[in-house]
């Protein structure tokens, strides 16, 4: 899912460099969490651990919920120009602020 998810939240032009960044960044978590699982381990014991990195696995499947739109039966163009205007809709449905306000 992590694959599929990094190859069409890139926009074409910037999808090279863009998952060369993510894939980066992936293999840096798997190294952290490789290194400080024996340190947990020693430091909490076991299921202390399991249940630290249960619950940043919780953390992390409510970010995905509330901030990855669903991209079933959408082109990569569609979902590009999503994400370009992403938080201008809503900024237009908000009134803005009356810049001659009394006081």
């Amino acid at each position: 899912m992590t694959w599929l998810t990094l190859s069409e939240i890139f926009p074409q032009k910037l999808r090279g460099i863009g998952m060369g960044v993510a894939i980066f960044c992936l293999w840096i978590t798997n190294f952290l969490i490789g290194l400080v699982f024996p340190i947990f381990i020693d430091t909490f014991g076991l299921s202390t651990t399991f249940f630290i990195f249960f619950l940043l696995g919780l953390v992390a499947i409510t970010f995905v919920a509330r901030h990855l739109p669903e991209t079933r039966g959408r082109t990569l163009e569609e979902l590009e120009k999503y994400f370009r205007n992403f938080g201008r809709e809503r900024d237009r449905l908000q009134p803005k602020k009356q810049q001659n306000e009394s006081l």
